[in-house]
């Protein structure tokens, strides 16, 4: 599939030289320049691009703030800006607003070709898991508790209740094999962090002297062994669930650190 390629740029010299160089890799690019031709070829004419390369200052506006009209960048599409006049202000701001890369001009051709190569894969990565969370949705509901009981029907209506509550922790309770793990990604499927990650741990599975690095992560140095920081789970599953199953075999010091953590929303890793 080829690539597809947005290039807002009111230069004609550079706006046409950069469209010439993409046809010729085998991309497909639309050329626009100003945002009002930029909105047409998304909004009406439905452009869906990997990446869209724009120069910051337009003659009808403001590309940041054109894109912080449109809430921001959407999945599976990554914005560079390409600019004379950046500063560390728009460059921390476009960031924010989820731009992929903050180029200054002149920009090398090498260098601007690498960066929008990384974004197309990088947006079609996005796209790819968008799908696969869109076929989890549909693959974890609560209709999978089979059964006509007055009790099964019970429970598939609260997990459908539930799905919608942005609650913030949630400890669900049963016996061996009664289906909490799936009741937990039957909450997730459906609810409003659905398309967050879905990161999971056995308590019971890991050494105690372990967990704590696992959830929390670490620094450099933090204990004997720890060359680079890593990142923990608590960490990882910003936007999404953490599944923390059997978590009654977590020791009381580390269960009392982690609801601290629930408590604060924050949190620090060993040795930070």
């Amino acid at each position: 599939m080829r690539a597809t390629l947005l290039i807002i740029e009111d230069e004609p010299l550079l706006g046409e030289e950069l469209q010439r160089h993409f046809l010729h890799l085998g991309w497909e690019v639309e050329w626009v320049r100003d945002l009002a031709g930029a909105q047409r070829v998304l909004d009406q004419e439905g452009l869906e691009p990997d990446a869209v390369l724009s120069d910051m200052n337009l003659p009808d506006g403001n590309a940041l703030e054109f894109l912080e009209r449109r809430g921001g960048r959407r999945p599976g599409c990554e914005w560079i800006f390409l600019t004379g006049y950046g500063s560390v202000p728009d460059s921390a701001r476009a960031l924010r607003l989820g731009a992929y890369e903050f180029l200054e001009k002149p920009c090398d051709p090498n260098r601007l070709q690498m960066v929008l190569e990384a974004a197309v894969r990088s947006a079609r990565a996005q796209r790819r898991l968008s799908e696969e969370r869109a076929q989890q949705h549909q693959r974890y509901t609560p209709q999978l508790f089979a059964g006509d009981s007055p009790a099964t029907a019970r429970l598939r209506q609260m997990l459908t209740r539930l799905a919608q509550v942005p609650f913030s922790s949630l400890v669900i309770l049963g016996e061996t094999g009664t289906g909490k793990g799936l009741a937990a990604k039957i909450l997730h499927a459906g609810g409003t962090r659905a398309q967050g990650p879905w990161v999971e741990l056995n308590c019971a599975a890991l050494p105690r002297e372990l967990v704590e690095a696992e959830l929390f992560g670490y620094e450099p140095g933090a204990f004997t062994g720890a060359k680079g920081r890593h990142r923990g789970l608590l960490e990882q599953a910003d936007g999404g669930p953490l599944f923390l199953d059997e978590i009654g075999e977590l020791e009381p010091g580390i269960q009392a650190k982690l609801l601290k953590a629930v408590e604060d929303k924050r949190f620090r890793r060993l040795g930070g």
